[in-house]
């Protein structure tokens, strides 16, 4: 089993939420961490509480969805702790909404943060990591990277994304002693959804807590997910019960999406009643 004490870790989205449960439970195993955090305040409380457990915490402020930033970030994690043995993509966004009402600018931070950066982090640090006789990483994804979901195309379209790139890593490294786990945990209490994206116009909307688990529990089985060098973690009896519905019976999902035709039918008769009448004449003849 892979022992975590006194290994050098990297985790992003450290400043609150599972990366400061991740952060925690880690200084208390005398893990060193690099954490990073585009959220200077949440980011330091964070660094405070980890340095209590006597264990060396460097922070770095950073955009994730800007290119340039990667690098440096790998240059500098090498530079303060010697070394990786430990990655940790967590950091991520989420957003609710029709996908056809999706700013341009929303998708393309989404796609950055959630998907890019991950592969961008993992690109610079492989010379870090592949340096040991043993390393990890652990890619946090989502339960909709399992299963399908509406108001939610572009997240998914990441963490599929997440989720297929991971379980491929793994096969392609794993005889080179680098494990790649991905955690699917299902709805975990976080600012995560007070921090959404969300078209004009539209006000969030928050699954109901007993759908939910703490990021207490997600970051003890994601540290136990490195230890033991696990392919593919679920949290939460929702994401567990997706997950093998999803696999075996994909067409119940299917099916329930199917009773949402007479909305959609609605709305084709609404837009038929908006179309210019010069346009309707044409189409008549």
């Amino acid at each position: 089993m892979f022992n975590i004490e006194r290994k050098r870790a990297l985790l992003t989205g450290a400043a609150s939420g599972i990366g400061r449960a991740i952060a925690l439970q880690m200084s208390r195993r005398n893990t060193h961490l690099c954490l990073i955090d585009i959220q200077p305040d949440g980011l330091e409380e964070t660094a405070a509480a980890c340095r209590k457990q006597g264990v060396y915490v460097h922070t770095i402020i950073a955009d994730l969805s800007q290119e340039e930033t990667i690098p440096s970030i790998a240059e500098e994690t090498s530079d303060k702790l010697g070394g990786l043995d430990i990655l940790i993509n967590n950091a991520g966004l989420v957003y609710y909404g029709p996908t056809d009402q999706m700013s341009s600018q929303q998708r393309e931070r989404l796609l950055a943060v959630n998907f890019l950066a991950p592969i961008r982090l993992c690109d610079a640090c492989f010379p870090l990591l592949l340096a040991n006789k043993q390393s990890r990483i652990l890619n946090v994804s989502s339960v909709f990277g399992l299963l399908p979901s509406n108001r939610n195309t572009i997240y998914h379209a990441t963490k599929y994304g997440l989720v297929g790139y991971s379980l491929a890593l793994r096969a392609e490294y794993a005889r080179y002693g680098l494990g790649v786990g991905v955690m699917c945990p299902g709805f975990v209490r976080t600012d995560l959804f007070e921090n959404m994206l969300l078209p004009e116009g539209r006000s969030k909307k928050e699954p109901p807590k007993w759908m939910t688990t703490s990021a207490e529990v997600v970051a003890r089985k994601s540290i136990r997910t490195i230890e033991k060098n696990r392919r593919l973690t679920t949290v939460t009896a929702f994401a567990k019960l997706g997950y093998y519905l999803e696999r075996i019976s994909p067409w119940l999902a299917d099916s329930a999406y199917q009773f949402q035709r007479k909305k959609l039918h609605d709305f084709a008769i609404k837009a038929q009643e908006t179309t210019p009448e010069h346009i309707t004449s044409v189409s008549g003849e």
